[in-house]
């Protein structure tokens, strides 16, 4: 079977089909994250199996969700809990092959069985994203958590490898206020998605694969992170302690169940904001804004 590594956020993941049937798509969403490094011992293994049903009647639904308006495909998720194993699953409406895919993590296991209940019972191959939407978004906030990892709703820029994030309320301008920096000369990081890791002396900032679009991968050490506010008149005030902490964390993805689980979420939170500093940013949709930001060097 074929196997090949991927590489997100400086994690290593090694895919491999075990079944003749399923044929991972090297050229969807992960194909510029894609790896020739030589790697003993991938962060994690996902291997993709083909099973005829799968009964989770026994399991404890924690949450579930469906697809935006705009969303190709219709499906609903959930996310079930058993016994140190979180076990994600995804039921395809209209997919032309796939019926339900699920995957498993269990505790202190960088093995991921994912198994697919096909649509089609003739023994013919059929393509597959590794990362295939949603349960590819749902794996990496189980496993980044795992490896020191957060996942953001957030637009990002880079200048000079420092990184600004801007984050807040669905419609606020995430997506209008990175395309002020492009305009501007900075780098998109994303519009959208990211994943934030703290380490010792700083915290990066990640891009990752996106369902409906293609990114290379990109990285920059974060300066700095921006809550958006509309307003008549550009202003940057800076926020501190327990009021940065209560703004920032409800942008967070964090469908997190167990106790140990939010905690460590929880920690994590304050740990990035314990290195980087957080601000409230009224903004115009003009480059003045970019100016200003820049001007903030001195801080």
């Amino acid at each position: 079977m074929e196997r090949f590594t991927i590489k997100i956020a400086g994690l290593y993941f090694q895919c491999q089909s075990g079944s003749h049937r399923i044929q991972l798509d090297k050229q969807g969403s992960v194909r510029h994250y894609l790896s020739q490094d030589s790697v003993i011992s991938p962060d994690y293994f996902l291997e993709y199996t083909v099973v005829h049903s799968l009964d989770l009647s026994n399991y404890e639904p924690v949450f579930a969700g469906k697809p935006e308006a705009n969303e190709a495909l219709n499906y609903k998720w959930h996310v079930y809990n058993s016994k140190g194993k979180v076990v994600v699953t995804v039921d395809y409406t209209d997919h032309p092959h796939i019926q339900t895919i699920t995957a498993f993590v269990v505790d202190n296991d960088t093995t991921i069985n994912i198994q697919i209940v096909l649509k089609d019972a003739l023994d013919k191959s059929v393509v597959i994203d590794p990362f295939i939407h949603p349960l590819g978004s749902l794996l990496m906030l189980y496993l980044m958590q795992r490896k020191k990892g957060l996942l953001i709703h957030a637009s990002a820029v880079a200048v000079d490898g420092k990184a600004f994030l801007f984050t807040g309320v669905s419609g606020i301008g995430k997506s209008t206020m990175a395309r002020l920096w492009r305009e501007c000369g900075a780098q998109i990081l994303n519009d959208d998605r990211l994943v934030l890791r703290p380490f010792e002396d700083e915290v990066r900032v990640y891009n990752n694969p996106m369902p409906y679009y293609a990114q290379h991968p990109r990285e920059a050490s974060l300066k700095a992170i921006f809550l958006l506010k509309q307003s008549p008149q550009n202003y940057i005030q800076p926020l501190g302690g327990v009021l940065a902490y209560s703004r920032v964390l409800g942008n967070f993805i964090q469908q997190f169940y167990q106790q140990q689980m939010v905690q460590n979420h929880l920690g994590l939170v304050e740990e990035v904001l314990n290195k980087v500093k957080v601000y409230e940013v009224g903004f115009k949709p003009d480059h003045d804004i970019v100016a200003m930001i820049k001007g903030m060097d001195g801080e």
